[in-house]
């Protein structure tokens, strides 16, 4: 029919019917134990997902949780890629909130799950802001925190968040404050969590077979495969092997770029023990 969008419609909509087919009839999934693994963007979650991955008893999503399911707000479909934080309003739920649909988020997520493993690994940088719904609503919620060089994450937020209104990418300011915050709220619910377990991204680098090991014993599970040497891992972009890429990211801030980084995550880089620059 000329002047209608009738066949392109017409596929959009078969397609969302055989996705409701399939979600309804998706078992809902029923691990041992959910693993969260939360923290600010560019800290290393994306690598510690892959890691995590790869041992014989868990089973990682391929992607960040908030990506395939429809009841999870989306940063970059919001305008703030890498910002959370900017609409804290949204993406912020405690465990008094009623908000998304829980089975479906299951049902989802174990669309793209080995159901058969134990222990089930979601990673989504901005869950960091639902720690506590999660944990009232996942059985047997684990969670592991990882955090990284303040500087490192600042200039890569900067670099990588590329918000179509800022064509450059977020002020170093803007990057700074998602860094501080994230990790002052991940602290703050960490006391109310019964599991959860703290890793450094500069520790993993150093020793990744002995915090993978602390890992796998916090929830429960045997140590790790060895890890074979030279092997390279899915890192956004790029495959590459394990090493401490702070360096290079600090490099590219200017002295003016590291003091504003200093006046706003200075305390927190102290709290998290990262030594002051400049």
């Amino acid at each position: 029919m000329k002047g209608t969008r009738l066949r392109k419609v017409s596929r959009e909509a078969l397609g969302n019917i055989l996705r409701e087919v399939k979600i309804g009839l998706k078992p809902t999934p029923k691990p041992d134990k959910w693993l969260f693994l939360v923290g600010c963007y560019n800290s290393g979650t994306t690598l510690l997902s892959d890691l995590m991955g790869r041992h014989p008893q868990m089973s990682a999503l391929p992607t960040e949780g908030h990506f395939i399911t429809d009841q999870f707000p989306k940063d970059y479909e919001m305008g703030v890629p890498r910002m959370w934080v900017d609409r804290e309003d949204v993406f912020c739920l405690d465990e008094n909130d009623e908000g998304p649909d829980v089975l479906r988020i299951k049902k989802e997520w174990g669309m793209r799950l080995d159901l058969s493993k134990p222990v089930l690994v979601e990673k989504s940088p901005p869950n960091t802001a639902r720690m506590l719904w999660l944990a009232k609503h996942f059985e047997n919620p684990h969670f592991v925190g990882i955090v990284r060089d303040g500087y490192a994450v600042a200039e890569g937020i900067s670099r990588k968040g590329d918000p179509q209104s800022i064509a450059e990418g977020w002020p170093i300011e803007k990057s700074a404050w998602q860094w501080a915050r994230s990790n002052q709220l991940m602290l703050e619910y960490a006391e109310k969590l019964d599991k959860f377990l703290l890793v450094k991204y500069e520790d993993l680098m150093e020793n990744p077979q002995y915090h993978l090991d602390q890992i796998a014993a916090f929830v429960g599970l045997d140590p790790f495969p060895t890890l074979s040497e030279g092997a390279e891992f899915a890192i956004h972009e790029r495959k590459e092997g394990l090493k401490n890429m702070n360096q290079q990211s600090v490099d590219k801030l200017s002295s003016e770029q590291i003091a504003v980084v200093n006046q706003v995550a200075g305390s927190m880089l102290k709290r998290l023990g990262y030594p002051i620059l400049g």
